[in-house]
């Protein structure tokens, strides 16, 4: 029997190509060296539409002249077969005649036949979709690699194979622009960088002109997934506006080719066509643990699904094992290291239509809410204590998932409700941690606005507790509009002594107003507080009282109140808490200002604080004047007006911090002049989040990190510019992997997740003078 294997005449079609490759050169190198280390089998996973295919197509390019013959099977027209031996048997059919392997008998066994002719030989086989035949393709996969010597396997699946030596690669999508960005920010992503190539592709490229809010919205609905992407620009090339394919979108039922559409496979004609393929691998129960799980926004714990999803008709004990189903088949995300599963935005539109036309979605979203509830109002009674950081990690994470409920009470006229699950976020003091306040705020007044005007207690603490942030933002105009209809409806209902109202006024009269009789208020209010068992609450009346007191004086009020909050964080071992009561005590009011222990900031910084840094520098400005360090303090005072600036904050011009403030500008004015204190105060503007923290820890020139050498700057450079790594390559006169695997480095090295992160941060460090400083990785947020 002649055992040779013919190499083909041409390359498969999967070798022709016909599009731009974007956005996986990570996994493009990680695969080729995966495939040169000896992996026998590497299976690409991912959800419906992520690229998968064109991923191993490209691969079949790049490591083609490595091996005596390489094929690529589509399986995607086999459809679901029950019978598994016939399935292997038409696969194993598909190898023999692609690989061109002759003088076999007609009668031999189609897999004897394949594994006795590549036993020995160094072959590459990519099967692609093997999904609706996974079973089949696994048997024949186990038997090639356990029976030939040099025969390796790419597969592309939504779910894993499950064999024996097998490497998973799973595909994420490719990188958004952030909601709201310009066009500029917006092209540097992949994902727009590849709508703009298909969009060109068909005839209408994308200009200045264009309406870039909605392609921006556009792509970040499709979640970076590259199929939803082509599906878009096919909308465009069909004479459609941005705009309008947005407002049509039908949860993507109206994403799909045009009549007539050639070379096209047939489960990537229309996104629906793509989802339901995944739908119809699911049994019923998993069809409806998916449908519900739509009720989620920005994705959801395992105790979470558990609550929400589980009732008469779903046990709530089948709900892992249902949702390890649906992460191998790529349905959701696999929890991740908080804990979280997440879906693409596709995905959970098609299940969330199914929920509503099996008539749950009202009562799946009722629970949704309930439990949504639950937790808030749990965090914003427990989060004083030695689970503080929990508590205020896991309020931030089901952010959208508040947002989500509360939208849901609005849509049914329980605007109570919402209203009531706004205070108790209030209250967890999560959106101060991580710098989300002004657009909680924003939710809260929105509330307001729909709801009747009642004076109910709900409606009540809801003015109070928005005010109260409003006026501690350095927002006085907008905080007192809140706080007068506060106290004009607690009259009505006989309730101004609350303690809310209290917190409220005591608030706006001592920091926004610099008047001492603020701190009757306070204490009235921390007395309310903590009577109602309410003691994180109490504790923030008795931190914003030692924070007026340390402001305004007199020194024994503000020793007296700095302590006691002290003492009473670290009895409840409430740790961000502890670091707060801390800032007070090197307030310019104590008898002893504490200001050269930068331990507190430190463990602010661990912890994630967001919010608290701004309030260290600012400190810090005015102990450097004292100390007569005029250049420093005026960097300082630079860098605390940026990082107020990139929160939408404006403390530094609350009466209370506006003489110690002005004291230090005064005082810098006198000894530089102002031409040298307007150079210091912007050189603080334009430095990193890093550096600005630095001044605050007492290190005017913090040290530089790593630098980049002459051919990775000159790489990045272009990055910033927006060339693909094919341009970049021709530029530089390197190879296209050369580039790649510099990029594989530099990603490393500065901490960046991809092109955008890396431009980001290439311009944050060329803007001021042109020139780029040394690398510093971007500061992480939220």
């Amino acid at each position: 029997m002649d055992k040779r294997i013919r190499r083909p005449a041409e390359q498969s079609l999967a070798g022709v190509q016909l599009t731009t490759f974007f956005g996986r050169s990570r996994e493009l190198v990680e695969v080729c060296q995966r495939l040169n280390a000896g992996d026998r089998v590497v299976t690409l996973t991912g959800s419906p539409g992520v690229g998968k295919t064109r991923l191993a197509s490209e691969l079949l390019v790049h490591m083609n002249e490595h091996y005596e013959a390489s094929v690529f099977i589509r399986l995607a027209e086999l459809g679901v077969h029950a019978d598994m031996v016939d399935a292997e048997q038409r696969i194993c059919n598909l190898l023999i005649a692609a690989l061109r392997i002759s003088h076999h008998q007609p009668n031999a066994d189609p897999t004897d036949v394949l594994i006795e002719h590549v036993r020995d030989r160094r072959v590459l086989i990519v099967l692609d979709n093997c999904e609706q035949v996974l079973d089949a393709v696994a048997e024949l996969v186990n038997r090639i690699i356990t029976e030939t010597v040099m025969v390796q396997v790419i597969a592309t699946s939504r779910p894993y194979l499950d064999v024996q030596g097998e490497h998973r690669v799973h595909l994420g999508p490719l990188s958004t622009p952030a909601e709201g960005a310009d066009r500029a920010a917006a092209e540097r992503s992949d994902a727009v960088q590849l709508l703009a190539d298909r969009a060109a592709a068909v005839g209408r490229p994308l200009t200045e002109q264009d309406d870039w809010q909605a392609i921006v919205d556009l792509v970040r609905w499709s979640s970076g997934i590259p199929l939803v992407l082509e599906l878009i620009a096919a909308q465009f090339g069909r004479g459609r506006a941005p705009a309008v394919v947005l407002d049509r979108l039908q949860g993507g039922a109206s994403l799909k080719y045009g009549p007539g559409a050639r070379g096209i496979p047939k489960h990537h004609l229309a996104l629906d066509i793509a989802i339901t393929e995944s739908w119809d691998l699911c049994s019923p129960q998993q069809q409806r643990v998916w449908a519900r799980l739509t009720v989620f926004s920005g994705g959801f714990t395992l105790d979470a699904a558990e609550e929400v999803c589980a009732d008469e008709l779903i046990d709530r004990g089948e709900i892992l094992e249902t949702l390890d189903h649906l992460v191998r088949h790529s349905i959701i995300e696999g929890a991740s290291p908080d804990g979280r599963y997440r879906q693409h935005t596709f995905l959970r539109e098609y299940g969330r239509r199914s929920l509503s036309k099996a008539g749950e979605l009202n009562d799946v979203s009722e629970r949704h809410c309930r439990w949504i509830a639950g937790l808030a109002r749990q965090a914003a009674e427990q989060w004083f204590g030695p689970e503080e950081v929990r508590w205020l990690d896991l309020v931030n994470a089901e952010s959208r998932n508040i947002a989500a409920a509360v939208a849901w009470c609005s849509d049914k006229g329980l605007n109570e409700r919402g209203l009531a699950i706004m205070v108790d976020v209030l209250l967890t003091r999560a959106p101060f941690f991580f710098a989300t306040e002004v657009q909680v705020c924003r939710r809260v007044e929105e509330q307001l606005r729909e709801g009747p005007v009642v004076a109910s207690e709900v409606r009540i603490s809801a003015l109070a507790m928005a005010g109260w942030v409003w006026i501690a933002l350095g927002e006085q105009s907008r905080g007192k509009t809140l706080l007068d209809e506060c106290v004009r409806l607690a009259c009505e209902a006989g309730k101004d002594d609350a303690p809310a109202v209290q917190l409220v006024e005591g608030t706006y009269e001592a920091l926004a107003l610099g008047q001492r009789s603020g701190f009757a208020k306070l204490a009235a209010a921390s007395a309310g507080f903590r009577a109602a068992g309410a003691d994180g609450p109490a504790f923030m009346a008795d931190l914003f009282h030692a924070m007026t007191a340390g402001l305004l004086g007199p020194a024994e009020e503000a020793d007296r109140m700095s302590q006691r909050c002290l003492s009473e964080a670290r009895r409840r071992g409430a740790e961000w808490a502890v670091t707060w009561a801390e800032w007070t005590r090197g307030l310019p009011a104590c008898s002893e200002p504490v200001t050269d222990n930068p331990e507190p900031l430190r463990r602010q910084i661990a912890l994630g604080d967001l919010w608290g840094p701004g309030w260290w520098v600012e400190r810090k400005a005015w102990e450097l004047a004292k100390d007569g360090d005029y250049v420093g303090a005026a960097r300082a005072i630079g860098g605390s007006d940026s990082l107020q600036a990139r929160h939408g904050v404006h403390y530094n011009g609350l009466a209370s911090f506006k003489p110690h403030r002005g004291r230090a500008k005064a005082e810098i004015a006198l000894v530089l002049g102002p031409v040298e204190s307007t150079a210091a105060y912007l050189e603080g503007s334009l430095l990193t989040d890093e550096q600005i923290v630095a001044l605050a820890f007492g290190d005017t020139d913090p040290a530089a990190e790593p630098t980049l050498n002459e051919r990775q700057w000159a790489i990045v450079r272009l990055v910033a510019q927006g060339l693909k790594n094919q341009q970049i390559a021709k530029t530089v006169r390197f190879s296209v992997r050369t580039v790649e695997t510099e990029l594989t480095t530099i990603y490393g090295l500065l901490g960046v997740a991809g092109r955008r992160e890396l431009a980001e941060w290439y311009r944050a460090r060329s803007a001021p003078t042109g020139v780029p400083t040394a690398p510093v990785g971007p500061r992480r947020r939220g």
